[in-house]
């Protein structure tokens, strides 16, 4: 049904996650992130987006990924139709997948990096997401992108992938939500959304934004006229 990568990016300490699914509107769903603090997958066959402020909430408050996981899924009857990731600002992370998701299922975890699948079509596609996005080259997006990519090529959702959506989060720069919502070739959608947000004119107004780290930042005054 979903597969999702989670990660630490160890270059600039941004948190980004690139999500897959056969249904439409996956970004709307899955994707949970907070600059400086953590980012949180929720899907499975009864996707329950209430986990993804609860997570957030509970790395606020110091909890660590493992303990924000059994938290939820100790407090939440329904967890057995779930499936839940969570990556804290430090690269922590842990998961959760409940016995009644439909395989092929499974998650796979290191450090800074954390990827959970459901219904998709093979077992390794965890794996193969992970070790695509450290062979990835380009920044933070390309590499997510191409995390992403591979699972598709490994099969991606058994019944086709139809959307699909990219999140970064910063305490530096303004972040980046980037979504396919129904389309038939989502993840090559995402990229060249990505690229149109790249256009120099794009830049110059991102460059204004303000940030965690410079809170009052804003584009120049225009010149008056006489």
């Amino acid at each position: 049904m979903t597969y999702a990568i989670l990660v630490r990016d160890p270059q600039t300490g941004d948190l980004g996650g690139a999500v897959a699914t056969g249904t439409p509107v996956v970004g709307g769903f899955v994707l949970h992130a907070e600059p400086a603090v953590g980012i949180v997958a929720t899907q499975g066959l009864s996707t329950s987006t209430l986990w993804g402020a609860s997570a957030l909430r509970r790395l606020v408050l110091g909890e660590t990924p493992r303990e924000v996981v059994a938290g939820l899924v100790a407090d939440d009857e329904g967890r057995e139709a779930r499936q839940l990731a969570v990556l804290d600002i430090r690269g922590a992370c842990a998961a959760f997948t409940g016995a009644d998701n439909l395989p092929a299922r499974g998650t796979h975890e290191e450090p800074g990096l954390v990827v959970a699948a459901n219904w998709v079509a093979g077992a390794d596609l965890p794996e193969r997401v992970a070790a695509a996005f450290r062979a990835a080259r380009g920044d933070f997006a390309d590499r997510l992108l191409a995390a992403l990519a591979a699972g598709a090529a490994a099969g991606g959702d058994v019944r086709g992938d139809r959307s699909a959506a990219l999140r970064i989060v910063s305490a530096e720069r303004p972040p980046v939500d980037l979504r396919a919502d129904d389309d038939a070739d989502p993840i090559g959608r995402l990229r060249t959304i990505l690229a149109a947000t790249r256009e120099p004119a794009f830049q110059r107004f991102l460059s204004n934004i303000p940030t965690l780290l410079e809170p009052e930042k804003r584009a120049p005054s225009p010149p008056r006229e006489e």
